[in-house]
C-alpha cells in the first residue's frame, strides 16, 4: 500500500551547461510536479489488522517540459490489497504502477516508500525508476504529505479514505 488524487506538475529543464553543450538527446532533463493524492480502503483500516481492498489515483494536471512538451498531464491510478491496521498504516512498502500520459503513452515505475512523522504531520516518499515508456531509466522520488489526519476511526468504523498533497521529481536521461 503506498498512495493516497490530484498531482499538479510542473516541469523544468536544468543545466545551463548541458544545453549549450550537448545534443538535447543528452540533456539532463528534471520533472517537478505538485498536487494531491487520495486512497480508498474497503473495509476501513482499524486499530485491528486485516486485509483490505486498496484504491486511488494521482493525477497531474498541468505539466511543463522543454524536453516533452507534448507532456501535459498524467494520471496514474492504482488498486490491491494490503493487510493493514492504523498502527501498521504508514509502515512503508513498494509496488508498481502505471503513469497515463495525456498523449496516450505510458511510464512504469518501480517504487519503494517509507513515512516519517515531521511535526504530527505524515510524509511518505517513493523512491525508484521507470522501468518502461516514455522518460524509461529516469528516476522518480514522489513525497506526499498527509496534514491534519483524524485517525479516530481507527476504533469505530474504520479509516476509508486519506487525502495528501504532492510533489513529485522526475530526473535524469
Amino acid at each position: 500500500m503506498r498512495k493516497f488524487g490530484t498531482v499538479l506538475c510542473v516541469v523544468a529543464l536544468v543545466s545551463a551547461a548541458a544545453a549549450s553543450a550537448q545534443t538535447p538527446a543528452a540533456a539532463v532533463g528534471l520533472v517537478n510536479c505538485a498536487g494531491t493524492t487520495t486512497v480508498d480502503f474497503s473495509p476501513g483500516v482499524t486499530d485491528t489488522s486485516r486485509t483490505v481492498a486498496v484504491s486511488g489515483a494521482d493525477e497531474a494536471t498541468t505539466c511543463l517540459s522543454l524536453t516533452h512538451p507534448g507532456l501535459t498531464s498524467f494520471s496514474g491510478p492504482f488498486s490491491g490489497t494490503a493487510t493493514q491496521s492504523c498502527t501498521t498504516l504508514f509502515g512503508g512498502g513498494s509496488g508498481t504502477e502505471t503513469l497515463y500520459w495525456n498523449d496516450s503513452t505510458t511510464s512504469t515505475w518501480n517504487y519503494t516508500n517509507s513515512f516519517s512523522n515531521v511535526n504530527g504531520t505524515k510524509v511518505g516518499t517513493s523512491t525508484g525508476t521507470i522501468s518502461a515508456g516514455t522518460l524509461t531509466g529516469a528516476s522518480i522520488t514522489q513525497t506526499i504529505t498527509f496534514v491534519n489526519l483524524d485517525l479516530s476511526a481507527c476504533s469505530t468504523t474504520g479509516v476509508t479514505e486519506l487525502n495528501g498533497t504532492d510533489t513529485w521529481t522526475l530526473a535524469g536521461l
